[in-house]
């Protein structure tokens, strides 16, 4: 049986914000300068494929960004390490997401892997629009992993998405989605996938929010049932040029990671 699951852990700069970048977001007149920021983060989740398969990936990205007015841009590539059936093949990328997909091996035995999973840009646009905060963004994923060590598909994926936010004093509501096509690996069936997000920052201050949010995805494989999650994340301002934050996810769905947490770092340089 053919398995195509996506879990939705790292969302791309064109994604709607987190909690760690929501005070820069909501900034009524963009910045002209040129700014560029170094960012990394580690995130660890847990689940299954079904039939008892259990998987425990981590993922440790670094990247860069930059932003000018209302354009911004990433480049990002993470570091993979994971424990999980011997026929899975753990792939990092997509407009919301994880891929994992199964093949026709009938092994099942638990499999510890790790290398450069694969290379993600994105950029995003803040639209001209009075009262509400919107941006549309694209995507792609560079198969960078190693199709070998089954840390990647070896196809390159394309997204594009939209978001809308609105600041009602210290609450930020916003919604968001994408589109995501799919490269298709040999011997595999696939779809494109339809995503969402909708949830709310609270500003705590100048420089920290909370956030919490769901999030949808629909599988990029008919045999597998959509992923939906709640989201919680907090982010602060440690200096004018250095902000973190931590974040989590609980899976609503069969198909989604049971759990997730990360951290992530920004440095202003």
């Amino acid at each position: 049986m053919r398995i195509f699951l996506t879990l939705p852990i790292l969302l791309a700069t064109a994604s709607p914000a987190l909690a760690q970048d929501v005070s820069e977001q909501q900034n009524s007149i963009p910045q002209n300068e040129t700014r560029f920021q170094i960012f990394t983060g580690v995130d660890h989740v847990e689940g299954d494929v079904g039939q008892g398969l259990d998987y425990e990936t981590t993922f440790a990205t670094t990247g860069v960004a930059m932003s000018k007015g209302r354009f911004s841009a990433s480049a990002s590539i993470p570091y993979i390490s994971s424990t999980a059936p011997q026929e899975v093949i753990i792939n990092q990328g997509g407009l919301f997401g994880t891929p994992l997909l199964g093949s026709n091996g009938t092994q099942t035995g638990q499999v510890k892997r790790e290398g450069i999973g694969d290379l993600s840009l994105a950029a995003a646009y803040q639209l001209p629009v009075a009262g509400v905060d919107a941006s549309i963004g694209a995507s792609v994923k560079v198969p960078t992993a190693s199709r070998d060590k089954g840390l990647g598909t070896g196809k390159v994926d394309y997204g594009v998405s939209g978001q809308l936010s609105k600041k009602l004093g210290a609450v930020v509501p916003f919604v968001g989605a994408g589109y995501t096509i799919i490269g298709e690996p040999d011997n595999f069936e696939t779809r494109n996938t339809l995503s969402g997000t909708a949830g709310s920052h609270l500003l705590l201050g100048e420089n920290s929010a909370l956030t919490a949010s769901y999030s949808y995805e629909q599988s990029a494989s008919s045999s597998i049932g959509d992923s939906q999650s709640i989201n919680m994340g907090f982010g602060t301002n440690l200096t004018r040029s250095v902000r973190i934050g931590v974040d989590g996810a609980v899976g609503l769905s069969d198909a989604a990671p049971d759990t997730k947490v990360g951290l992530k770092l920004r440095v202003g340089i």
